[in-house]
């Protein structure tokens, strides 16, 4: 089933966790695929995730840490709950109906939000 799934979104070079999680050595493009919720869960991913421009309601699944930048801009997010633990480079959010912009993630570079709602930021 991972297998698949991978295939069908173009994702290489990966390991399955006992857990059913899976690690990526490289980038993991999940860009304007019409998504809800990630198709699967992601631990370690060594280059870059995108999961922007897509209905994502939330992280669930999200990598827990990323060597490179982490797109989730333009989806419909209202919180960074399942956000990584680690982003080693740009972590983008803005483009989301955020009503706050709480993140503990560890973040290499920039932190890029915005909040819908007037005032909040």
């Amino acid at each position: 089933m991972i297998s698949l799934i991978c295939e069908k979104y173009n994702i290489t070079n990966y390991t399955i966790n006992p857990d059913g999680s899976i690690d990526v050595a490289g980038d993991v493009n999940l860009y304007k695929k019409g998504l809800t919720e990630l198709p699967l869960t992601f631990n370690k991913v060594s280059g870059y995730f995108t999961c922007s421009h897509n209905n994502l309601t939330s992280l669930k699944g999200c990598p827990r840490w990323i060597g490179d930048s982490f797109y989730c801009s333009h989806n419909d997010l209202t919180s960074l709950e399942f956000s990584p633990e680690y982003v080693g480079s740009n972590f983008y959010c803005y483009n989301n109906d955020l009503t706050d912009n709480y993140c503990d993630t560890e973040i290499g570079g920039h932190f890029c939000t915005n909040l819908k709602q007037e005032g909040l930021i």
